[in-house]
């Protein structure tokens, strides 16, 4: 099984040349540059502008920005819900309606989410008003010299009409795919939701697929060890790194996954993902990634595979992933197309 081709490794003059516009720069895929949210606040904490200075200067040097200037930076829909302070409000267990016992996986999904968006609409503090007021607030306490970050990522996202909708959706599909199933639905809704792996809907969030990730290389792990004795002493400290448990330590994940895959509007982007995860973190975290990936598509058929899926993985389109120390500084961007896969 084959991943899409590498990322090409000098960043900085790709970056040059698509902001410079020359003639063959149009045909360049446009980049994401998507800002993790620790980060966020970091640089936006009115004690640490020198961090903000920091960031600046090292995007100047690294050829992503103009001198003293930003790139398009955004987050995603749940870390700007983890940035304005809003914890997920948790859907209430129930049982499994005996009605669905007959439905298809899809119509058990398709009914399971709609009960849930309904519970989470109704939730105050998801409210557009709410959100936004929350924003406004965040904004009159950060610093001037930040406020132009902070509109990039958070004022222009809640100007959008649809931006509590596309929260919602997100967190709907994610208390999904945590709902306890029966046993006997367990393997057909397994298999419905290892589908989103594939699915290019901005529904199913980046944390929500890493959810299932994690399950690729839990159940991978062992024979992976198997695999590759001479390497055992770095999978195993991969390992370590594939132990996100809660909400927020999935939420760290999102980078990771869309600087692997690519993130999707109309078209897959590559993605330039700015984290405050050490450089061997970031790659111990990306090869644990496509390792687990690469499980998820050895489980398919090959013609299958030659088939439906080739679309699918035709269009990702793997990125770069950006170390930021404490004091705001960027180290050498890591290409994700060119880390190994176990």
């Amino acid at each position: 099984m084959a991943f899409p081709p590498v990322t090409p490794p000098d960043l900085g003059e790709l970056v040059a040349r698509t902001t410079r516009r020359i003639p063959w720069a149009r045909r360049e895929r446009p980049f994401r540059f998507l800002l993790d949210s620790r980060l966020f606040r970091l640089l936006c904490d009115p004690g640490q502008t020198a961090a903000l200075d920091g960031f600046r200067a090292s995007l100047a040097r690294l050829r992503l920005a103009p001198e003293g200037g930003l790139p398009d930076l955004e987050m995603t829909p749940l870390a700007i819900l983890d940035v304005i302070g809003v914890e997920p409000p948790q859907f209430p267990t129930i049982p499994f309606p005996k009605s669905m016992a007959t439905l298809r996986a899809v119509d058990v999904g398709s009914v399971l989410v709609q009960m849930i968006k309904k519970e989470f609409d109704q939730a105050p503090e998801l409210e557009a008003a709410n959100l936004r007021k929350r924003v406004d607030e965040l904004r009159e306490a950060t610093a001037p010299a930040a406020q132009e970050l902070f509109d990039l990522c958070l004022t222009r996202f809640v100007s959008r009409e649809t931006f509590a909708e596309d929260i919602v959706s997100q967190l709907s599909f994610d208390a999904l795919f945590t709902f306890r199933f029966p046993e006997e639905h367990r393997e057909q809704m397994a298999h419905l939701f290892n589908s989103f792996l594939l699915n290019r809907e901005n529904n199913v969030s980046g944390l929500t697929k890493v959810r299932l990730i994690k399950g690729f290389w839990d159940r991978s792990f062992e024979r992976i060890l198997r695999k590759h004795p001479k390497a055992r002493g770095e999978v195993l400290a991969v390992d370590q790194e594939m132990k996100p448990r809660t909400f927020r330590d999935f939420l760290g994940w999102e980078v990771i996954h869309y600087s692997v895959l690519g993130y999707a509007r109309k078209r897959m982007h590559p993605v330039i993902a700015f984290s405050p995860e050490p450089e061997d973190r970031l790659k111990a975290r990306c090869k644990a990634h496509k390792t687990a990936l690469r499980a998820f598509l050895d489980q398919i058929p090959q013609e299958e595979l030659a088939g439906i899926i080739r679309p699918y993985m035709e269009a990702w389109r793997p990125g770069w992933l950006v170390p930021c120390g404490v004091d705001g500084t960027l180290e050498t961007p890591v290409s994700t197309g060119e880390l190994i896969v176990f």
